[in-house]
């Protein structure tokens, strides 16, 4: 009977399905070479990345990965380090040093001509890489060399292309070089470097579990130093990784225990909270409040509150309330304008029809200032997000639309004031492409206020 040892050994044997090995190295070959066809289909990739990139679109981008010929040569890596064939090893490090400074500058350039400079959230996406990144780029790489040793050709190539995404991050070096951003830069680089070490790593892996001949003798003393060296690099590669998950771990913990306060301690609705910040460094939430004043006391009891939440003990609480007056709130509207026609009732139907037309006049103009204040301050949640990331310097911002009334009379939100805070003082070529961003992120011209 057989063990359960010799059923799984069955299950998972690599070598039923294997291909020649002869025929392995001509298809690790083939995609490693740097001429013809892969460098054409290279520079189409790196375009259309850095399109999908610009323009958000998803579907762009995955079809930049499908067609990429990164991954060749990075695998051509792993089967030097596995044959031991230093010469080849240095010729395909060689080669993907070429592609990624071609493709991080063909990058710089087409976002430096492009009209649309603002970082979408695909952009953003590859900038703080995480230990989930690390383990996409090992089962992918894993499942890339097995695919690429079978006999018969399957779909498994183009999924780890999709998986293990490698022109995008590059691309997006790409705009950070444009976009004067070290953040934008180095994360998208790091990631990239991430998903060649552990596909060039489990290529090595793999190859050697299905006896890849070496083409020279490695005694077993060099195997084991290989194998501690690589060892230690992967550590080193997955720290980082590990730094940024903890960080992305924590804020979302913070953000859900912050959504929890806000709904336990603001359910009556009045105050509303129309918007809130974390600070980490200084240990501070910020609260915007719209409705009615409150009082020092229940402020000093929400701050209370906030220290039952294992993510904000010792954090303060501040603050910035806005009155708006009840009128602003829907239910309050409709209250206005049902007492009205109650106390409308001894008057005549014109005038009891003035008297209501009036209010409902009124309770329009507070209704579309209210909305205006809700959109404002989503706008600024926005750009304190994605600014930090472009603009190193960048520490707050303050602001909102200003009104104003057109020719027939009706209010129009033409400009807006922004109050920035930064680190340090900027020259005007910064100050000017900081100004440009926020007229696009805001689709107003902006007043910019510099603090």
């Amino acid at each position: 009977m057989k063990t359960i040892k010799t059923i799984l050994a069955d299950l998972f044997d690599l070598h039923k399905d294997r291909a020649p090995l002869d025929e392995i190295t001509e298809r690790i070959y083939s995609g490693g070479t740097l001429k013809g066809t892969n460098m054409c289909i290279l520079i189409l990739a790196i375009f259309i990345a850095s399109i999908g990139l610009n323009m958000n679109s998803t579907a762009v981008i995955i079809g930049a990965m499908l067609i990429s010929p990164l991954m060749g040569v990075i695998m051509s890596i792993g089967y030097g380090m596995a044959t031991y064939d230093g010469e080849y090893v240095r010729e395909s490090v060689l080669k993907l040093v070429f592609q990624v400074t071609l493709s991080v500058m063909t990058s710089a350039i087409y976002f430096t001509l492009s009209p649309i400079d603002t970082a979408s959230s695909e952009l953003l996406a590859r900038t703080e890489p995480t230990i989930w990144d690390v383990l996409i780029a090992v089962f992918g790489g894993l499942a890339g060399i097995i695919g690429s040793t079978r006999i018969e050709k399957s779909n498994v190539i183009p999924g780890v292309a999709i998986a293990t995404a490698l022109m995008p991050p590059l691309c997006t070096a790409g705009y950070g070089i444009a976009a004067h951003s070290l953040k934008f830069f180095l994360g998208a680089l790091y990631l990239f470097f991430i998903n060649s070490f552990f596909i060039c790593l489990t290529t090595f892996i793999v190859l050697k579990l299905i006896k890849i001949p070496a083409k020279t003798y490695v005694t077993d003393e060099a195997f084991r130093r290989q194998r501690w060296q690589l060892t230690l690099l992967g550590i080193i590669i997955i720290l980082p990784s590990m730094y940024m998950a903890y960080h992305s771990i924590r804020s979302n913990l913070e953000q859900v225990q912050a959504q929890t306060y806000i709904e336990k301690n603001f359910s009556q609705g009045n105050p509303q909270v129309v918007a809130y910040n974390i600070e980490p460094d200084s240990h501070r939430l910020n609260l915007t409040l719209i409705g009615r004043i409150i009082t020092s006391e229940e402020e000093t009891e929400l701050e209370k509150n906030l220290q039952g939440y294992s993510y904000f003990n010792g954090w303060s609480l501040h603050i910035v309330q806005n009155d708006m007056s009840d009128a602003v709130r829907s239910e309050d509207v409709k209250d206005l304008i049902n007492n009205q026609w109650k106390s409308a009732s001894g008057l005549s139907i014109t005038e009891a029809q003035e008297e209501i037309k009036k209010y409902k006049d009124l309770s329009m103009r507070y209704s579309t200032a209210h909305q205006r204040f809700e959109s404002d301050q989503k706008l600024l949640e926005n750009i304190r997000k994605k600014a930090p990331i472009l603009f190193p310097y960048f520490e707050g911002i303050e602001g909102s639309a200003f009104a104003t009334k057109d020719k027939d009379g009706k209010v129009a939100y033409r400009n807006f004031i922004a109050l920035v805070t930064l680190k340090n003082t900027i020259n005007q070529e910064e100050h000017d492409r900081l100004q440009n961003w926020l007229n696009a992120e805001s689709d107003l011209p902006v007043t910019l206020i510099i603090k």
